[in-house]
């Protein structure tokens, strides 16, 4: 509610053409402690005064002389359409419901007693003025953020722009800094949005206190702020304030009892020296603020032309992969998996791989981190699963033998964004995440669609996508492995397992990863890790598989310590299928000696 006060200070306009009238309605508003009270009794003029004046409430008389209420009501509103604050007050009562369509917002006939009027003129007010706070806190929210108080994207391009123009007019240097809180999603996962938001609160506050008082900044984004600085100095003084603020940032946020430390990637660009325009400067900024990301974050960039000559080839690159899709240019190719013991292949391994358009095969790693990053591993991944599946179909059919194909999967594939939560948002009590169900009901489908063997099929995942998501990842293992599909765990070794955990996954072979086996001969901490891995699978009755053999020194030594398979160039390279299965006939020569 409003303030009497406030109230009282209202500025009221009293129409009626009886002079006596007015100043009696006048004198019984003063004497309740109005403050700002005139009247008139010339109905032409109260358009005029309105314009001037901005009343917050008239008094208006319908029947006058040379133009009545309803016509003064319709004039008002070509003044002020928006809101029209009109009490009317006539010896008609018949005149009320006419009134009130013409705008009037209330109605007093004559008579009337001076508790009635008060009441009525109060309650008219009180509304009124909270309108107007309406109007002032809405014009706020489209100008500034209501989480920090900063101004807003909007307001921060207008802020940019003057400082442009008055940088032009004084030949200044003007540093424009984006920059954007590292990870910022996984604390919103883990602690919740209301620790996300009060996390915001405390950056900004520091970064208030980072800037000079002619500096500006704004929140921008979610979790990206935008500088306008000053530098008088150089753009030199734009590294030292990025610095400064990387600095201040690295201390430990409180967040309700929980210690937070946080980093941020910076992305500065220059005026005029990158561009004189508003828009562009705070492209060039942003593309400047991923290449810090891509740096390692916890880092500041400036723009070169360079980068924005390869922000607009991942553009291009990106929607070129959205495309491939649709347009089947990816393939697999199959790379064997022999084993040790009798040197015949034992398996193969999907690998993905795109045919570009002009470009020809376009390498794993350029392309397969951008499906995660996007998201289009998810599609991209179930149409792996669907052709192997179909591949295995086709060489049946060809009257071969069909070996078993591992299918990679990544984090986003196998859990989707949910998993990377933390417990508390799905709960013990559920076992399986609804978007995991989905991932399962995909499989049995594709294996289902083409009548294959389920044990066929083998997933291989790392053991840090299993270790991070444990808890949601045993269940639908466990329901897989139901199916009939294999189960491994790939690059072991590299990350951080937990063998209390691993025999509680229904594992059926463990993969060492190739930065093991490639100094296996010279280096004997990775040889012994080798062997560590060798005898650990063994003791829980898994199969062991070597991947990156090259050399017959490593395959030897790997054979002499029954490793069970290995895969690498020594035995092939991967194949396309139509190579592949020439390796698959049953005439065919295994790929090592017994």
């Amino acid at each position: 509610m409003l303030g009497s006060a406030a109230i009282r200070n209202a500025n009221v306009l009293i129409v009626d053409d009886h002079e006596l009238s007015a100043e009696t309605l006048r004198a019984i508003l003063l004497d309740a402690g109005y403050t700002s009270v005139t009247s008139t009794t010339d109905a032409l003029e109260v358009c005029e005064l309105h314009r001037k004046h901005r009343y917050d409430l008239i008094l208006l008389d319908l029947q006058m002389p040379r133009m009545d209420g309803f016509e003064v009501m319709a004039r008002l509103k070509e003044v002020e359409p928006s809101y029209l604050s009109v009490l009317v007050i006539t010896g008609e009562p018949a005149h009320k419901v006419r009134a009130l369509q013409c705008g009037a917002k209330d109605f007093v006939s004559k008579p009337f007693s001076a508790i009635e009027m008060l009441t009525r003129i109060r309650n008219l007010l009180e509304v009124r003025l909270l309108y107007k706070e309406a109007e002032r806190q809405v014009s706020y929210l489209q100008r500034y953020d209501p989480l920090t108080g900063l101004p807003n994207r909007k307001l921060f391009y207008e802020l940019l722009q003057r400082t442009l123009t008055l940088a032009e007019s004084h030949q200044s240097t003007v540093s424009v800094l984006l920059l954007d809180i590292d990870r910022f999603k996984d604390i919103n996962d883990t602690l919740g949005h209301s620790m996300g938001d009060e996390l915001l609160r405390q950056c900004s506050q520091r970064l208030r206190d980072c800037l000079r008082f002619n500096d500006t900044m704004a929140r921008i984004g979610g979790d990206e702020f935008g500088l306008i600085i000053l530098t008088e100095d150089g753009p030199e003084e734009s590294g030292v304030v990025a610095a400064k603020i990387k600095k201040v940032l690295h201390q430990p946020f409180d967040l309700d009892g929980h210690e937070i430390t946080v980093t941020v990637s910076i992305g500065v660009t220059l005026y005029p020296l990158d561009s004189s325009d508003a828009d562009t400067l705070v492209r060039t900024g942003d593309t400047a603020m991923y290449q810090a990301k891509e740096a390692g974050r916890d880092t500041y960039r400036f723009y070169t032309p360079q980068m924005n000559t390869k922000a607009i080839e991942k553009l291009d690159f990106e929607g070129a992969l959205r495309r491939a899709l649709s347009q089947d240019e990816f393939l697999l190719h199959y790379q064997p998996k022999v084993n040790l013991g009798t040197g015949r292949i034992s398996g193969v391994e999907a690998l993905l791989r795109w045919k570009r358009p002009g470009h020809g095969l376009i390498a794993p790693l350029a392309f397969i981190p951008i499906l995660e990053e996007t998201g289009l591993i998810v599609p991209v991944g179930a149409w792996v699963i669907q052709t192997a599946c179909r591949q295995i179909a086709e060489w049946r059919r060809a009257g071969l033998e069909s070996p078993c194909i591992a299918i990679n999967l990544s984090s986003r594939q196998f859990s989707g964004e949910a998993a990377g939560a933390d417990a508390g948002r799905f709960g013990r009590q559920r076992d399986i995440d609804p978007l995991l169900l989905e991932f399962e009901v995909e499989t049995a489908k594709a294996v289902r669609d083409n009548d294959i063997d389920p044990t066929l099929i083998e997933f291989e995942l790392t053991e840090s996508l299993l270790m991070s998501h444990a808890e949601t990842s045993i269940a639908i293992l466990r329901r897989l492995k139901l199916l009939g599909i294999g189960l491994s765990i790939d690059d072991f070794g590299t990350g951080y397992s937990s063998l209390a955990y691993l025999k509680r996954f229904p594992i059926d072979t463990i993969k060492i990863d190739r930065a093991f086996i490639q100094d296996l001969i010279t280096n004997a901490d990775d040889a012994a890790i080798t062997l560590a891995i060798i005898g650990l699978a063994h003791n829980l009755k898994l199969k062991v598989i070597a991947e990156g053999v090259e050399t017959c020194g490593q395959l030897d030594f790997l054979r002499t310590h029954h490793c069970d398979e290995g895969q690498g160039y020594y035995f092939s390279k991967p194949l396309p299928a139509a190579e592949m299965s020439w390796f698959l006939r049953k005439d065919a020569p295994p790929l090592l000696a017994a």
